[in-house]
């Protein structure tokens, strides 16, 4: 089949690479290729090395091409680093005529742009909260409308969600994807990748917290009133837990992450009895044990400080009562065992491992993805990718009961959420 039909995602994280290739069946996106590797040139969701992120997603491509039989030439894929600046613009412009147009809608867009880009920088994405229609500047009162194409106003008003990240990091990912022999159809944050395919949207009208635990970042994304209105990254993940484990055990990294995915949950309190675990002191060829519940602890420890981190965010911009719907965790470091419980023990909200929405993407199922789980939790953000349309201005409509699939029928970029 023509590759022009098919759609792939990258996914470069600090220690892992994903990629996976899909086609539309039947309204549907279907994965029906896959491929993952050890990540290099990665700290922090920062690209240090071009040349090793570049060697590292050739070998990732030839993997997944290998595995379809089917080739690809462009890529969706993520970026997540502490120099993504992500904040809320207010603008305002004069409508042109006496009815608002698509031209207001731009003009209203590009003014909020103006106002943020800054020398070097450039607005990765921009999503609308809403519009307000002639809002009195004595009442502070207007008509709050999610489409006011073809409404009577004079003045038109736009609160948007604005991303904005380095000229050189852009080019540092299309620079290792390039070198990597493939193309750039869109670079999306990582945070707004991960929500897609778990989150309904009643849940991003009751207000969600998405939180997607990687190795050495936690991308935060809170939907609220039907729109994303907060994301960020924080500079921390799951790799905190190996080195906890690793410094009260005296074991190295390794060994330490070994002691975590074979014996680790995230609860003291869900252990029934206690047993001796063996593993291997760093610098000493004897053999040691400890006790599954000390290490049990320590894990649950460090995960308590991680959720501490991300409630004082939350807290901090006034969004932690506005959750409604609770939490919705993903990411590779939300596959521990009890992850969601003790989450919920912590904030005292409905909490829940991500569950992919099948309406919207699947897997083909006559295929043999050995020891892999391509629905688990670390794949969101690949998936996610896959769901944003190879322009990168507009979004799929996912909402529609008369559609005629997901690559005919797309929504316009500032109306993605």
């Amino acid at each position: 089949m023509d590759n022009d039909h098919y759609i792939a995602s990258i996914d470069i994280g600090s220690h892992k690479i994903v990629v996976l290739i899909a086609q539309e069946n039947e309204g549907k996106l279907k994965v029906f290729g896959h491929a993952r590797g050890d990540s290099a040139g990665v700290r922090k969701g920062v690209i240090t090395n071009i040349g090793q992120v570049a060697k590292a997603i050739e070998k990732v491509k030839k993997e997944a091409v290998s595995s379809c039989r089917s080739d690809f030439d462009n890529v969706n894929i993520n970026i997540s680093d502490s120099n993504l600046v992500i904040f809320n613009q207010h603008s305002k412009v004069v409508v042109l005529t006496d009815k608002v147009t698509k031209k207001d809608i731009d003009y209203v867009i590009e003014a909020a742009h103006s106002e943020t880009e800054l020398a070097n920088e450039q607005v990765l994405h921009s999503v609308v909260h809403n519009y307000i229609l002639d809002k009195d500047p004595t009442t502070l009162q207007g008509i709050v409308i999610k489409n006011p194409i073809g409404q009577k106003a004079n003045n038109l008003e736009a609160n948007i969600h604005i991303v904005v990240t380095s000229n050189q990091r852009v080019k540092d990912i299309e620079s290792s994807v390039h070198q990597g022999e493939l193309g750039v159809s869109s670079i999306v944050p990582s945070s707004m990748a991960s929500s897609e395919p778990y989150l309904t949207q009643e849940q991003k009208e009751q207000g969600v917290c998405v939180v997607d635990i990687g190795a050495e970042v936690i991308d935060l994304s809170v939907f609220k009133d039907g729109n994303i209105f907060y994301s960020m990254v924080l500079q921390v993940g799951a790799e905190q837990v190996n080195e906890d484990i690793s410094h009260a055990f005296n074991t190295d990294i390794k060994e330490a992450e070994r002691l975590k995915k074979q014996h680790g949950q995230a609860q003291v309190k869900a252990l029934t009895k206690d047993k001796l675990v063996q593993f291997q002191q760093e610098g000493s060829s004897e053999t040691c044990y400890l006790s599954h519940k000390s290490l049990v602890k320590v894990i649950e420890e460090s995960y308590l400080e991680l959720f501490s981190l991300i409630r004082k965010q939350l807290n901090n911009e006034k969004l932690y009562r506005s959750l409604k719907a609770g939490f919705i965790l993903t990411g590779g470091g939300a596959k521990i065992k009890n992850c969601d419980e003790l989450m919920f023990s912590c904030f005292k909200k409905k909490t829940k491992v991500g569950r992919v929405n099948t309406d919207l993407i699947y897997i083909d199922s006559t295929l043999n993805f050995v020891n892999h789980d391509l629905l688990a939790p670390e794949y969101a953000c690949a998936l996610g990718l896959l769901l944003f349309n190879p322009d990168d201005i507009e979004f799929k409509e996912k909402q529609s009961n008369n559609r005629k699939g997901i690559l005919g029928k797309i929504k316009q970029k500032t109306d993605w959420f």
